[in-house]
């Protein structure tokens, strides 16, 4: 697999100079199934901060993690803490980082 700087690189060239209309599905089938991969790799790179994150909830008063149209909402101590996240793991992040004045 590319390393994602040379991802890049390819892509941008790929926009610079077209490739022939009946290559653009196979190209772009491509350059998606590396970032999907890229994706999976990164997440299975770093266990480690899952831990933290669950740690980190376990030791909150009354956490409360919530899915909604907006995004994901999470609070403690009926306090909310993030909103309108992407993910679980950022609406974690978000709270975590803002009790570290971050």
């Amino acid at each position: 697999m590319r390393s994602r700087e040379e991802q890049i690189r390819v892509l941008a060239d790929d926009f610079a100079n077209p490739p022939e209309i009946y290559q653009m599905t196979e190209i772009a089938e491509l350059h998606i199934n590396e970032a999907i991969q890229r994706g999976r790799e990164l997440e299975r790179a770093d266990p480690g901060q899952d831990t933290e994150r669950l740690n980190w909830m376990e030791r909150q008063c009354f956490p409360e993690l919530h899915k909604l149209d907006q995004g994901w909402l999470l609070a403690t101590d009926q306090v909310c803490r993030s909103s309108g996240q992407p993910t679980m793991r950022a609406a974690i992040d978000a709270a975590m980082n803002a009790e570290n004045g971050q």
